[in-house]
């Protein structure tokens, strides 16, 4: 693969402000970009296996320019995103010896991040943290804003804070050994930028499928990954705190956590949950006259190029439960994703327990 042009892209957030770099290769130089934190403290690489064996000398590069570094191991997928792991953790990094000084590196997928970023926000009242991000989709999504949380048995990610790293550090390198099933799920927060705010990046997976599936085109790789990081830096830089314009940025998520909640995280990956929602809050938008009958049908045939698991038999009203705890309920009412158009995101508080029933056939065989 080519080298792709390194950019800066930045978040207004005031006290909180910081930058996302892409740059190819920027794993290889890990100890000059850190080096405006490192005062001699511990750090703590938390990671998973799989990550770390492939990338271990990332880590001894950094043990030999005199950082003090120590991992931490946490299982890949939702299993990780709970109280108990978090423990784990809090207490490993005791032993350890991290103080309020301390730094963490958040080194893999959406879910290293978010508990990173959650322990990171807890740990002593607050130590730095900072996301390098090893899936496309954290990369374009979860690793940028700030969210951090950890799942209930109630719901997805209902216990966090927003709490904003120290810079995020992307190279596209690291996507050479993504599973394929792990670049699909990464897509959907991609697609979802296409259907709430940029319709040539909807245009761009559409005519360019194949060729994004395949990780083929660096050019293309690095125009979605950076198309996508500004996205997500203007709306939170406009909305941090999610009481408004950042809710658009839960397009397909509503009934898309509902099926992750249902099978205990260990079905679907997040992004696949995330495209059944999507094709639900379609019909929905559909169904309230805001997408138009060719529209929602070139949605849905785009939707359909996605190769996802079966869902399986879906219990209407365990969905219901599931998004009733959703934290998108204010005052009772549910602020409910919809597109007015491929391309145009818009908050609605008409969606009625029926509009999400009958959504369910877009998703059930």
């Amino acid at each position: 693969m080519t080298s792709i042009q390194a950019q800066i892209i930045d978040l207004d957030l005031g006290a909180d402000s910081y930058s996302i770099h892409v740059e190819d290769g920027l794993r290889h130089r890990l100890s000059e970009l850190l080096k405006p934190w490192n005062k001699g403290q511990q750090w703590v690489v938390l990671s998973q296996a799989a990550i770390l064996a492939e990338y271990q000398s990332v880590i001894d590069e950094l043990n030999a320019a005199g950082y003090r570094i120590e991992c931490i191991v946490v299982p890949g997928d939702e299993s990780a995103k709970n109280i108990r792991f978090a423990e784990q953790v809090w207490s490993q990094m005791v032993e350890i010896g991290c103080d309020r000084s301390s730094v963490l590196l958040a080194l893999g997928g959406g879910v290293v991040g978010d508990l990173g970023g959650f322990v990171a926000a807890t740990y002593m009242r607050g130590i730095p943290f900072i996301q390098i991000p090893t899936t496309l989709l954290a990369m374009i999504d979860s690793a940028i804003g700030g969210k951090t949380a950890v799942n209930l048995a109630a719901g997805k990610n209902l216990v966090g804070a927003i709490y904003q790293p120290q810079t995020v550090l992307v190279d596209p390198g690291f996507l050479a050994t993504l599973p394929r099933r792990n670049v699909i799920s990464s897509l959907a927060e991609a697609i979802k930028y296409g259907f709430i705010r940029d319709k040539s990046i909807f245009d761009t997976i559409e005519a360019r499928f194949d060729d994004l599936l395949s990780l083929s085109d660096q050019a293309l790789l690095s125009d979605i990954i950076a198309k996508s990081c500004r996205i997500k830096a203007q709306i939170v830089s406009n909305d941090q705190f999610e009481n408004g314009e950042r809710r658009l940025l839960n397009y397909g998520h509503t009934i898309g956590h509902a099926f992750e909640t249902i099978q205990d995280y260990g079905g679907l990956y997040h992004g696949e949950a995330v495209l059944y929602g999507m094709k639900c809050a379609n019909f929905i938008s559909n169904k309230k006259g805001l997408l138009s009958d060719s529209q929602y049908q070139q949605a849905q045939r785009v939707l359909n190029l996605f190769d996802l698991p079966e869902l399986g038999k879906v219990d209407p009203q365990r969905v219901l439960e599931v998004v009733s705890h959703d934290k998108k309920n204010i005052n009772g009412k549910l602020n409910f994703i919809l597109i007015d158009g491929i391309g145009k995101g818009v908050v609605s508080t008409d969606v009625d327990h029926s509009d999400i029933v009958d959504s369910l056939s877009t998703v059930q065989g």
